[in-house]
């Protein structure tokens, strides 16, 4: 699927649970919640062990312009959230500096009232790619009562011809003490066809222009 030039002013770095990870800043009074406690992010297991989805698309703009685009969208306008997910109000930075670079970590507030917690992996760009990987977690909201943490990859491709690819997969962990996580593969299948494969899906569809 290819999308115009206007259309592909919404790819960004994107996502949490419910949201997501940009590098655009979002003006707003975002702030740590009371008991708010800011741990580390869980060890990350290998992606074959994660329930994953990926949404694909072709944007008509070079690489260097969609990632110039990602850096100046603030988040709260780079994420379309679905029917029945809440969007981004806004992030506090938990760390120096900007955010974007590895280690970097911040709080993203959400329009339901919950937060999560997400930290930059891996950031890299050479001639023709880039990549964006992030580890989200420490979610408040009830949504992700059975999520334990998420994991989102954007790679970004030139194609030649002034048009890019942008792959991005979201992985999550189950917590295997919660419903559907304590019944193990099967759990992830249900997780899978109730919540990845619909909901976030669509989400992840309206960010990247596809809905």
């Amino acid at each position: 699927m290819r999308l115009s030039r206007n259309a592909s002013l919404i790819l960004t770095v994107a996502l949490t649970l419910i949201a997501g990870v940009a590098w655009g800043a979002v003006p707003s009074t975002c702030a740590p919640p009371s008991g708010f406690k800011d741990t580390p992010h869980p060890a990350i297991a290998p992606i074959d062990q994660l329930v994953s989805h990926t949404e694909e698309v072709i944007v008509n703009r070079s690489l260097d312009e969609v990632l110039a685009e990602g850096a100046r969208t603030p988040l709260n306008q780079a994420i379309r959230k679905s029917n029945s997910l809440p969007g981004v109000s806004g992030t506090y930075a938990l760390t120096s500096g900007d955010f974007g670079k590895p280690g970097s970590r911040r709080l993203v507030c959400l329009t339901d009232g919950s937060t999560t917690e997400e930290e930059v992996l891996e950031k890299s760009r050479d001639k023709n790619s880039a990549q964006f990987r992030y580890v989200v977690w420490n979610y408040t909201t009830e949504k992700a009562r059975p999520i334990l943490y998420g994991v989102g990859h954007f790679v970004w491709t030139d194609l030649g011809n002034g048009s890019t690819g942008v792959r991005w997969t979201y992985s999550f962990q189950l917590n295997r003490q919660r419903f559907p996580g304590y019944m193990g593969s099967f759990g992830d299948f249900l997780f899978r066809v109730g919540f990845l494969d619909r909901e976030y899906a669509q989400m992840m569809r309206r960010t990247l222009g596809k809905e």
